[in-house]
């Protein structure tokens, strides 16, 4: 598979993260992508107990622990996590139902709107780099 150059755009990401039609798995996901430096299948492995959602952060991938810093999660991302995971206490993070998200899966959700997956991650770390630097007043 080649990567291209596309972005989402962060006004494309509201649109999106706004559709209530769309399951909220598929859109915490790609909010994590666009916040983020994990990728996709790091996500996808996540369990529930690998996040800490009180502490707003993930804490490990695929076994390996995540440092300080590098897994934290936007209240808005935590609040969509809260959703997927509803009352469940274990099993995989991203899930429909009890069943663990996959690869294809995330593939044709993206595509059905338009976009390839990883152009959420893209996305985000331009917008990122564009941001305007915080006023150190």
């Amino acid at each position: 598979m080649t990567l291209t150059e596309e972005r989402i755009t962060a006004e494309r990401l509201e649109q999106l993260l706004a559709d209530d039609s769309i399951h909220t798995a598929h859109r915490a996901l790609w909010l994590l992508l666009w916040e983020g430096d994990l990728r996709v299948l790091d996500l996808l492995s996540l369990e529930i107990q690998d996040v800490d959602l009180r502490a707003r952060r993930v804490t490990g991938v695929c076994g390996r622990a995540v440092p300080e810093g590098e897994g934290n999660i936007s209240e808005r991302a935590a609040g969509l996590l809260r959703e997927v995971v509803g009352g469940r206490e274990s099993g995989p993070l991203f899930a429909t139902g009890n069943r663990a998200l996959g690869w294809e899966q995330v593939m044709l959700a993206a595509g059905e709107q338009g976009h390839g997956i990883h152009e959420f991650r893209a996305g985000g770390r331009l917008h990122r780099r564009e941001e305007p630097a915080a006023d150190p007043r």
